[in-house]
């Protein structure tokens, strides 16, 4: 009962002047036809229910294809969370685990507060927001100035985190079978941000996306015209639900069309980027830690 009467982070927000618009087209078509009883500008039920299959595949496609970018993201960002943890883990017992000097310390503690950094980037990167107050906090002064003057922040901090394997590998401090581990990280990292943008860059064909859109606009519109003979005064009730389900589906298509936005149907960036801020900083036991973010309005963000 709870989930009947939810509306929140559905999409009946955007979609109910729509479902609104076509109903009182419903109501007047049917006082037209009652009252005044006139049949000649009606239809039969049989063109709707032949257009009325081709709309529901033409939305089950699109809505699948939909579905897949918003699915690979996921699995996108499981993949990074899984490769910072390694990263990290592989930082604190291959750079120079001989000894803890405060130097190799220092090092591990900036390196993997560069990861961090790296991933919001990447977020900020991917809904085209800009990251300079969220990674100030993880970067030196010379390296956060860097990063900001950069176009492309998130491959900035990629170049700046290969760099330090290279200074830890020069000073000795990095193994020479232990480098190209590390390293294969780094280049996981770039897989996956690559494989974001694309999926970002990459929306369904405008023209497709159209002709769905007119497809099940003109047929809800008309629908009263082939229902009222059938339905009689209950015409505008299904007309309702019809045009309810229809809008939806397509609303629904168009919001997780590209899985990184700020919708509440999108995946929640900002909590998994907390949650691998929270467990980097753990491993590197660093007492500053942030607490996890909670849903409000039952919404992640």
């Amino acid at each position: 009962m709870r989930l009947l009467f939810s509306f929140r982070g559905s999409s009946f927000v955007e979609t109910w002047p729509r479902i609104l618009t076509v109903t009182v087209v419903a109501i007047v078509v049917t006082y037209i036809e009652l009252y005044y009883n006139i049949q000649k500008y009606t239809l039969t039920t049989t063109p709707f229910a032949l257009i009325g299959v081709a709309v529901g595949i033409f939305l089950g496609f699109r809505n699948n294809a939909s579905y897949d970018k918003f699915w690979e993201g996921r699995k996108l960002w499981g993949a990074l969370v899984n490769t910072t943890r390694s990263l990290t883990r592989q930082t604190c017992h291959m750079i120079d685990s001989r000894q803890n000097s405060e130097e190799v310390q220092r090092f591990r503690t900036i390196f993997v507060k560069r990861i961090i950094a790296f991933v919001h980037a990447l977020r900020f990167h991917l809904r085209d927001q800009d990251p300079s107050g969220e990674i100030k906090k993880f970067l030196p002064a010379e390296d956060f100035d860097q990063v900001v003057a950069a176009k492309h922040r998130p491959l900035a901090i990629l170049q700046q985190l290969g760099r330090d394997l290279a200074i830890a590998r020069k000073r000795q401090w990095l193994g020479g079978f232990n480098y190209p581990f590390m390293e294969q990280q780094l280049n996981e990292f770039s897989n996956i941000m690559g494989a974001c943008e694309r999926i970002k860059n990459t929306p369904i064909p405008f023209s497709y996306s159209v002709l769905i859109h007119r497809i099940v606009a003109a047929y809800c519109l008309f629908l009263p015209f082939g229902l009222v003979e059938t339905t009689g005064v209950l015409t505008p009730v299904v007309v309702l639900m019809i045009s309810y389900a229809f809008f939806e589906l397509d609303a629904i298509g168009d919001e997780i069309e590209n899985p990184f936005g700020t919708d509440p149907n999108d995946l929640p960036l900002v909590a998994i980027s907390r949650n691998i801020e929270i467990n980097l900083l753990e491993l590197i036991n660093d007492p500053d830690r942030p607490d996890a973010l909670k849903p409000v309005d039952e919404i992640l963000a």
